[in-house]
C-alpha cells in the first residue's frame, strides 16, 4: 500500500465492509445528477464538512474530512460525471479499473467507474493522499461546523450496518449485539426485534447540557392498537451512577400515567400525549386515537432548554416534542430545572433496551435510522 503522508504515525481504527447497494434506480439518480448546480460546493461554505469512514483493502481504517472537491467518473446514462461529495453517502469499490457502487444522500445508486486516481482525507495522521486501488469503500457525511471546532453534533448513526455502529459518522464507538440491516429511510437502517437489546454506545463526558435535542427516524412494525400489538422503545439513554434517563416510547402505561408517545427526561415528570384517567379496557378504549403510533417512516424530536425554547409561546417551555416537525406536546418552565447535564456525565445510549432490564419494555419490532443527539435546541428540522 503506497501513502503520502504528514506524519509517521498510522491510526489503524476498525471498520467493516459497506452492503452492496441495491439495484438501479436510472430515472432518479439522473435528477439527482443534474441537480447537482443546487448543491453549494463544500469549499465555499465554511459552517459545512465532508467526512469521510474510509476502509482500506489491508483491513485498516481511516477516518477524517474529506478533501477531494469532485468524485470524477463514467456511467451507462453519462460519460462524464462530477458529484459533488456533498450528495454522496457511500462508494464501494467493487472490481477492477475503479469499478464502484455508488449510493446517494437521497437513496439513489447506481454503478460509476470511477476515473480519481487517488482521494485527498484531513485525518488524525494530518493530511493523506490515498490510492484510489487501495479504497474498498468510503461512506461520507455532512456536518455542521462552527469556531473552534464545536459542531453540535455530539453523536450520529447513520445504522447502514455494523460498521456504522462501530464508526459511528459522529461520536464514540458503539457495540453490535443484534438485529439486521434492511432498507431505509436513508440507505439502510437498524432492524430492532422484539424483547432485544441490539446496539450500545458509552457517550463522553460533556455530550448534555442545559440544551439539546434528540432526533431520529423510526418505523413500527405490525401498525395497530397498543394494548394488543405492544409497546415499542426506540432508545434509552441511561446512567446508572447517578441515575438518569432519557428514554422514548410509545405506551399504553409507562408506570407513571403516561400514555400514547410518552418520553422521560431526568429532572421533568414523564411528559405524554395522554395521562391515563380511567381504569381496565374503558380507559384504553377511551383514549384509542392516543394508542396506535403511525404507520410508516415518521421522524421525533425531543429539544430542551433549561433557558426556555424560542417556540413562540406566551408561557416559556423547557422541553417539546415533535413528530414529522410539528410539535406535539411540550413541558412549561420548571424554576431552579438545569437540564439532564447533571446526571450524564458519561450515560450510556441503548436500543432499545439496557443489558440488565427486565425484556417488558420493547415489546414490538421496529426500524431505526438516523439518530442524532445534538448540544442545542434544536427545533426547526427542515423535513
Amino acid at each position: 500500500m503506497r501513502w503520502t503522508k504528514k506524519t509517521d504515525t498510522l491510526l489503524v481504527l476498525p471498520f467493516g465492509i459497506l452492503p452492496a447497494a441495491k439495484g438501479n434506480n436510472m430515472k432518479h439518480a439522473i435528477a439527482a445528477i443534474l441537480a447537482l448546480a443546487a448543491f453549494s460546493a463544500i469549499a465555499e461554505d465554511a459552517t459545512t464538512m465532508v467526512t469521510a469512514n474510509a476502509a482500506l483493502k489491508d483491513g485498516s481504517s481511516v477516518r477524517g474530512e474529506f478533501r477531494t472537491e469532485r468524485i470524477n467518473g463514467s456511467t451507462a446514462f453519462m460519460e462524464k460525471l462530477e458529484l459533488d461529495p456533498a450528495i454522496v453517502k457511500s462508494v464501494a469499490f467493487t472490481g477492477a479499473a475503479g469499478e464502484s457502487k455508488v449510493v446517494l444522500t437521497n437513496g439513489d445508486n447506481f454503478t460509476m467507474k470511477v476515473a480519481n486516481e487517488s482521494f485527498a482525507l484531513k485525518s488524525m495522521l494530518g493530511d493523506l493522499t490515498i490510492p484510489r486501488a487501495n479504497f474498498r469503500t468510503i461512506v461520507l457525511s455532512q456536518r455542521k461546523g462552527a469556531a473552534g471546532g464545536a459542531n453540535g453534533l455530539v453523536f450520529h448513526c447513520t445504522f447502514e450496518g455494523e460498521e456504522s455502529i462501530s464508526a459511528p459518522a459522529a461520536g464514540p464507538a458503539g457495540e453490535f449485539k443484534g438485529g439486521r440491516f434492511v432498507e431505509g429511510k436513508e440507505g439502510r437502517a437498524l432492524h430492532v426485534p422484539a424483547y432485544t437489546s441490539c446496539a450500545k454506545f458509552k457517550l463522553p463526558e460533556g455530550a448534555f447540557g442545559p440544551a439539546g435535542t434528540v432526533e431520529f427516524w423510526a418505523k413500527i412494525d405490525e401498525f395497530g392498537h397498543l394494548d394488543e400489538k405492544g409497546c415499542p422503545r426506540f432508545f434509552q439513554i441511561f446512567n446508572y451512577e447517578p441515575r438518569g434517563e432519557i428514554s422514548q416510547d410509545w405506551n399504553a402505561n409507562n408506570g407513571s400515567g403516561g400514555s400514547g408517545l410518552t418520553f422521560r427526561v431526568d429532572g421533568l415528570p414523564v411528559m405524554s400525549t395522554s395521562q391515563l384517567a380511567f381504569s381496565g379496557s374503558a380507559r384504553l378504549e377511551h383514549l384509542r386515537h392516543f394508542m396506535s403510533p403511525p404507520a410508516g417512516w415518521h421522524h421525533y424530536a425531543l429539544a430542551w432548554d433549561a433557558n426556555g425554547l424560542d417556540l413562540q409561546t406566551p408561557t416559556k417551555t423547557v422541553a417539546a416534542v415533535f413528530i414529522d416537525g410539528q410539535q406535539v406536546f411540550s413541558w412549561p418552565g420548571k424554576l431552579g430545572w438545569e437540564g439532564p447535564s447533571h446526571l450524564f456525565g458519561g450515560a450510556t445510549l441503548f436500543f432499545p433496551n439496557r443489558d440488565d432490564e427486565m425484556p417488558g419494555y420493547g415489546r414490538r419490532a421496529y426500524t431505526i435510522d438516523e439518530f442524532k443527539i445534538w448540544n442545542y435546541a434544536k427545533i426547526e428540522f427542515g423535513l
